[in-house]
């Protein structure tokens, strides 16, 4: 799975930047010419992510890999996941980049594979997705390693859709309906408008003026329940999507799986990821 090359290469090349501003000090002893090989081992138990984004950073320093694994592969303490051959420095200098972009990645793709195979043992037809809620510069990282977990990216940035939140509605005291008739106007027919609501009522309104999809916020699997069976009632279940968000987490999802929401959204999964998968890397 390839995202954008140039702009991974260009933001690793800024983090080694940030890591190394004139010199590695504590290499200043090895010879340049020394070359050598090492090992990248899996320290625990998950599912890896950030091989690619470990490869492109050693092309740049000029340091041969040979993948032993794949992105989205389970991987089991001990194992190899990569060879190293190069410039002793240039593997210096890349290692705890490398390192702790495979172990941030391959956290948020583990927790977000636990989600997902909750909903795929309860046979329900519903995504498991993360948010907009990621470490600045590191969003397209986090959302690979989502996708690498069988989740779903939700919105890339602000351009990728309409998401109206009751920070909007306030300038519209309350209006739902013309928030979303106005917003229409200045929106292109690409893209799709999201309504955030927080009661029945405005699930409704939202439903009947035009929403694409409707998210329902904060609320208990009991309102997820009472909203879903209302737009069924009134024949508008179909007419839009279903996303439910806010404080969802390992411990409560299963309650919301009944109801069938088309997408369950968390931004546990990229901000606090829990499943933890650390790496090392080993000269032989």
């Amino acid at each position: 799975m390839s995202y954008n090359r140039i702009l991974i290469e260009d933001k690793l090349r800024k983090f080694l930047v940030e890591d190394n501003n004139f010199i590695d000090v504590s290499s200043k002893s090895i010879p340049f010419k020394s070359q050598t090989s090492a090992k990248i081992y899996a320290k625990s138990n998950g599912y890896v992510s950030g091989l690619e984004e470990m490869q492109i950073l050693f092309d740049i320093l000029k340091v041969q890999v040979n993948l032993k694994k794949s992105d989205g592969n389970q991987v089991f303490n001990g194992e190899v996941l990569a060879e190293l051959r190069g410039s002793t420095r240039a593997i210096l200098l890349g290692e705890r980049l490398a390192l702790n972009l495979m172990t941030h990645m391959s956290a948020i793709t583990t927790s977000t594979r636990k989600f997902g195979d909750i909903i795929r043992e309860s046979g329900k037809p519903i995504k498991i997705a993360c948010t907009r809620k990621t470490l600045p510069g590191l969003r397209i990282f986090a959302k690979k390693a989502v996708e690498l977990g069988k989740g779903d990216t939700h919105r890339f940035s602000l351009d990728d859709m309409v998401l109206l939140k009751d920070t909007h509605l306030r300038f519209y005291k309350g209006d739902l309906a013309s928030l979303i008739t106005e917003t229409r106007k200045y929106t292109s027919f690409t893209k799709k408008i999201e309504v955030e609501v927080e009661n029945i009522n405005d699930v409704v309104i939202a439903a009947e003026n035009g929403a694409d999809i409707i998210m329902l916020d904060n609320m208990s699997p009991e309102l997820v329940k009472e909203a879903i069976d209302i737009l069924k009632q009134k024949d508008l279940r179909s007419k839009v999507l279903i996303e439910v968000s806010g404080n969802i987490t390992l411990d409560n999802i299963v309650s919301y799986l009944p109801y069938e929401p088309d997408v369950i959204s968390t931004s546990i999964i990229t901000q606090k990821p829990f499943e933890y998968v650390d790496f090392s890397l080993k000269f032989d």
